[in-house]
């Protein structure tokens, strides 16, 4: 990781790898993007860092007067359908506020597809984890936010910039993580990333799931095997807890 003067994240997510890099390398690394093309998601972390101080105020506010956490979400999804087609519906903070409690009280925190799961209503939406929405607010200040695309934050100019991607994976065509019944996963078109990829000028590394397609795909870059301990039910697998997935880079 030297030499680097901007990082970009264009699947940004949940934000775990570029917490880390900005923890890590602070002032060291100048600038920083991150995007997603999750509208809802986008909203929360824009507002997580334009608004924070008022975005934990109304989360507060919600987890003080919330009794009932299945009358809560019904709440929350009652219109959901037509959220997703009118992002006019709501602003850009109401959406940040219901991103955050809906991924707090659904089955692995799948805000638009997953059902209301009283077991996370009572250990997820906390008063501790509304708190960590404060104490990372500071880390977004400077830091580039976008909803678009992902192939924009790939040609886009800039010197010594370090791309880190962990796009949806092969096998999550079930997956119901992001988007309206997981469409963000579902419809994500491997070859055409394969592609831009392959004509991006900046250093890049990928996470992926390991897959013939896959290695097939990337076969002009170089690829590293590894294990991981799943943690989070984004797809259907194999009762294995343990699935191998790829590094792949360019440099």
């Amino acid at each position: 990781m030297s030499n680097i003067s901007e990082f970009r994240e264009p699947f940004v997510g949940g934000g775990s790898v570029f917490f880390a890099i900005r923890n890590l390398f602070q002032d060291r690394i100048k600038s920083y993007w991150i995007n997603d093309l999750n509208y809802d998601l986008y909203c929360f972390w824009k507002q997580t860092k334009d608004n924070g101080p008022n975005l934990v105020e109304a989360l507060t506010n919600t987890h003080a007067t919330t009794a009932d956490g299945r009358a809560l979400f019904e709440e929350l999804t009652q219109a959901k359908d037509q959220l997703n087609q009118n992002r006019d519906m709501l602003c850009e903070f109401q959406r940040a506020v219901r991103f955050f409690v809906l991924n707090r009280i659904t089955f692995s925190g799948v805000v638009d597809s997953g059902g209301y799961s009283q077991a996370a209503y009572e250990k997820r939406f906390t008063e501790s984890s509304i708190e960590r929405v404060k104490n990372i607010s500071p880390h977004l200040s400077g830091v580039k936010i976008t909803n678009r695309d992902y192939a924009d934050a790939l040609f886009q100019d800039g010197d010594d910039v370090f791309i880190f991607l962990d796009p949806p994976y092969w096998k999550a065509t079930e997956s119901k993580l992001y988007g309206v019944r997981g469409e963000l996963h579902a419809t994500f078109d491997h070859a055409r990333f394969a592609k831009n990829m392959k004509k991006c000028p900046h250093r890049w590394l990928i996470t992926y799931d390991d897959s013939p397609v896959i290695r097939e795909l990337f076969n002009f870059a170089e690829i590293q095997e590894w294990t991981l301990q799943y943690g989070m039910n984004n797809y259907r697998k194999d009762s294995a807890a343990k699935g191998r997935e790829l590094f792949i880079k360019n440099y």
